[in-house]
């Protein structure tokens, strides 16, 4: 019997063989992320970075041979005989098409792969659609990402959230910029527009809605959000953009700007070259607006005396960014690639307690990465720097302060700051290949390393008790493998498994089954689970006096509330990360070579969330005072003298279940003009809470129905191009920290036209929010507390200009007008 196991082996091989060959453009360079499929067979490969593919362990026999790749023009070969033991050569030239439906990703496996055959909800923005927008940065584009919650809160900010439990402090949707992590450790807040990135110098950006733990890691529980810079050699030449534009205030607010002034300015460089085998790049950007404006107030500094309104806001917002890249390129289309990066950002951002001065925030990165067809590995270091940066609630209620009545403004804002320096190094080895023998099963597989090395200079975390910054490390392995079962199905399983510092392991799996029943359609049936770890504030803030009588206690080893006599009264586990397990069934399609269409429903069920900060000991409450011990010291927490503080804290709590439509849509109306659009809705199917537990904590903070609806053309007469964008968002209930109402629902309209003045000049004129409607109007409290909602006032209204906001508290948004002029050579 073994050796007839054995023979068989020896016997197939001697009736297989192979086909191979290189694809290429019209101009024969290679097209890499083509596939070539054996028709009616579960055989197939797609090309390399070098254009070449292979085909291993084909039978004998004659077949039909298909290639194609989004973007050109499929061809079939008919009749392609495949001879034992030997290999077929078949090299082919493809022809660019003019249709666009699909595309390429690579975020959704970690591999190039064909938007329709990805086994989750993912989106890609081109170069070329960046190309045509101007002003505020790449994020105007998000907009209309299907199932992504899109907000603004300035000129030049924004935020984005997927599927639910937004917050004010959102880390649920992880980053990553060129296949590194990019968060902040001493908060695990996404970079956001602290990118080292400029617009001009980004090929691609992937928004991937769901969980995304098993490749991607702890803190991709509702989406990654992926920037792909351009390579030196895909993308030569010389970019210039400058644009120029005006928020149009209303008269009578804060700066008493007159509508229709310059109040932001850009300039964006990018030069690229090659010579003979080595590329190198050169990017910069520096963004200037004189942002919109609000003013909030917090409560009183001193029981009994005024309210502090909102001191020290600077509406000056900037952004500069730059960077450089040195890549090597192999023969056999490898490249090893140097990049480095800074940014230093300037402006406003808000926080579960109000908001942030943000002054000279630095954040850089280096990395090294080293790419082929089989393997991927790379190193990389980023650094936060929190620089001058304040608490704008902090300072105003410390301001009235009579214990500061001697400072000065500047040693006032000091004493109200928080400052930081999270530093993150780490490395990853990532293989993958094809194995004919086990039914042409195709494996990524991947190893981990991240060290987070955090201070606050000895002030509000818990290196001010141990005089030691905060280090975590953390190991993580993943494994995905794709197996066709025939030409129409094909199996997805993955999984990781992190080894954090601080908590438990944790397993990530995926599983997926997606049916094509003809080469551009896929339905798809998954299941994914993912993490939200706790950051570096919910297990080691560590803040004595945060505000008179009041401390702020990270919650790493478990608190224990006692009563005066030393009774027991609870005792809160320490916190471990909230967990995500989503059911999702889909279907993607290019249909008649006309509409893509991409529809998802879901189900999602969440366990173990992260509260906010919540009293959990109060001292001085007389005869039913508390108090707050750490569990594994024993040791009561108090300020720095002794003395006794209201103790917050954070926790685990309550279960949700929650279910969604997301659907988008992109048809070709005729060679120049396409029509798109997104739709999603939600709905919070269950909360389990147990008594006591803050409401805040497994609030929705999402609108249960948005979609958009917009057009683009090109090429039109004169060289014109342009488009517009209808948005719609439900009006929705916000609960986080102190931000406490209701958002009005609106209905924006923007659009931008532009002509080629010739073959390397482009002028752009872009207007957001030209034209709104909005359901209602929201006004604060008399001061910020989330036991005082905001008052909410039903009722439609439009207008040109028509202003609302987007997040509470913060301003109010109208029209945004940017005209800009780019050259490309």
């Amino acid at each position: 019997m073994a050796l007839a196991l054995a023979v068989i082996p020896s016997a197939a091989a001697a009736q297989s063989g192979s086909l191979s060959g290189l694809v290429t453009d019209s101009t024969k360079a290679p097209l890499p992320g083509t596939q070539v499929t054996v028709v009616g067979t579960r055989f197939g490969a797609t090309t390399g970075l070098d254009g070449k593919y292979r085909v291993l362990g084909v039978p004998v026999g004659s077949y039909t041979i298909r290639v194609q790749r989004i973007g050109a023009v499929a061809r079939t070969f008919e009749n392609v005989a495949i001879a034992g033991e030997a290999d077929t050569r078949l090299d082919i030239t493809l022809q660019a098409s003019a249709l666009q439906l699909g595309g390429y990703v690579v975020s959704a496996s970690r591999r190039v792969e064909k938007i329709t055959e990805a086994p989750a909800t993912v989106t890609r923005i081109n170069a070329d659609q960046l190309t045509y927008t101007v002003g505020n940065s790449f994020t105007a584009a998000l907009k209309e990402v299907k199932g992504v919650d899109f907000f603004q809160t300035g000129i030049a900010a924004a935020g984005i959230n997927a599927r639910g439990f937004n917050s004010a402090f959102n880390n649920r949707m992880l980053q990553m910029e060129d296949n590194r992590i990019a968060v902040l450790p001493e908060n695990g807040l996404p970079v956001g527009v602290f990118t080292t990135i400029p617009k001009v110098d980004i090929a691609g950006v992937e928004v991937l809605v769901g969980p995304g733990a098993a490749l991607y890691g702890p803190d991709a529980s509702n989406g990654v959000v992926t920037l792909l810079s351009k390579d030196p050699k895909q993308f030569k030449g010389l970019t210039l953009e400058t644009a120029a534009g005006s928020n149009t205030m209303n008269v009578g607010d804060f700066n008493n700007r007159k509508p229709g002034q310059v109040s932001f300015s850009s300039f964006q460089f990018r030069y690229a070259n090659v010579w003979n085998k080595i590329g190198f790049k050169v990017t910069g950007e520096r963004i200037f607006a004189q942002d919109w404006q609000n003013q909030n107030t917090y409560a009183a500094a001193v029981a009994g005396g005024p309210l502090s309104r909102e001191q020290g806001a600077d509406w000056s917002t900037g952004y500069t960014r730059g960077g450089a890249a040195l890549v090597y390129y192999f023969d056999n289309g490898a490249r090893l690639e140097y990049q480095g990066g800074a940014s230093n950002s300037n402006g406003i951002g808000v926080t579960s307690a109000g908001r942030n001065q943000l002054r000279n925030w630095g954040y850089w990165n280096q990395q090294v990465r080293f790419t082929s067809d089989h393997w991927f590995a790379q190193a990389y270091a980023t650094r936060s720097l929190s620089g001058q940066t304040f608490a704008l609630n902090g300072y105003s209620q410390n301001r009235q302060a009579p214990r500061f009545a001697s400072l000065s403004d500047d040693s006032v804002k000091s004493l109200s700051g928080f400052p930081a320096d999270g530093r993150m190094s780490a490395a990853e080895v990532q293989y993958n290949r094809t194995f004919p023998a086990l039914f042409n099963t195709r494996v990524v597989s991947g190893v981990q390393y991240r060290r987070d090395e955090v201070s606050s200079k000895r002030v509000w975390l818990s290196d001010a008790v141990t005089g030691e910054d905060i280090l975590m490390t953390q190991l993580g392995a993943y494994a995905q493998t794709e197996t066709p079962i025939n030409e129409q199905t094909k199996l997805v399983f993955g999984a990781r498994y992190d080894d954090p510092e601080f908590y438990d392991p944790q397993f990530s799996p995926k599983a997926a089954l997606l049916v094509s029943p003809t080469e551009n359609s896929t339905f798809r049936l998954t299941f994914n689970r993912a993490f939200k770890s706790p950051t570096t504030l919910q297990t080691s803030f560590f803040f004595r006096d945060f505000a008179p009588g009041l401390g702020v206690f990270g919650n790493r080893d478990g608190i224990t509330v006692k009563n005066a006599a030393g009774t027991t009264l609870r005792t809160l586990a320490p916190v471990v990360p909230e967990v995500n397990n989503t059911f999702e069934l889909g279907y993607k399609a290019v249909l008649k070579d006309r509409l893509y269409i991409d529809v998802a429903g879901y189900v999602a069920r969440y366990k173990s969330f992260l509260s906010p900060l919540v009293v959990v000991a109060n001292p001085f409450a007389g005869a039913n005072a508390t108090f707050a011990f750490n569990t594994a010291t024993n040791t009561k927490y108090t300020n720095a003298a002794g003395g006794e503080q209201i103790a917050l804290t954070y926790y685990n709590l309550g279960e949700a279940t929650l279910s969604g439509i997301d659907a988008g849509w992109r048809y070709v109306v005729n060679n120049k003009v396409n029509w798109t659009g997104t739709a999603s809705v939600l709905k919070l199917d269950s909360i389990i809470q147990r008594p006591g537990d803050p409401l805040e904590a497994t609030a929705l903070n999402s609108p249960q129905a948005k979609f958009t609806t917009g057009m683009d053309a090109r090429d039109l007469k004169w060289d014109a191009f342009g488009g517009f964008v209808l948005r719609f968002v439900k009006d929705y209930q916000f609960l986080s920290g102190v931000h406490n109402g209701r958002i009005p629902g609106f209905v924006a309209f923007d659009f931008n036209v532009g002509r080629k003045l010739n073959s390397h000049t482009t002028m752009n004129l872009s207007v957001q929010n030209a034209f709104a409607c909005t359901s209602g109007t929201t006004t604060p409290p008399l001061f910020l507390n989330a036991a005082l909602p905001a008052t909410y006032q039903r009722g439609w209204g439009c207008g040109l200009g028509r202003r609302h906001i987007e997040l509470l508290n913060m301003p109010s948004i109208g029209s945004m007008a940017f005209f800009g002029i780019r050259y490309d050579r």
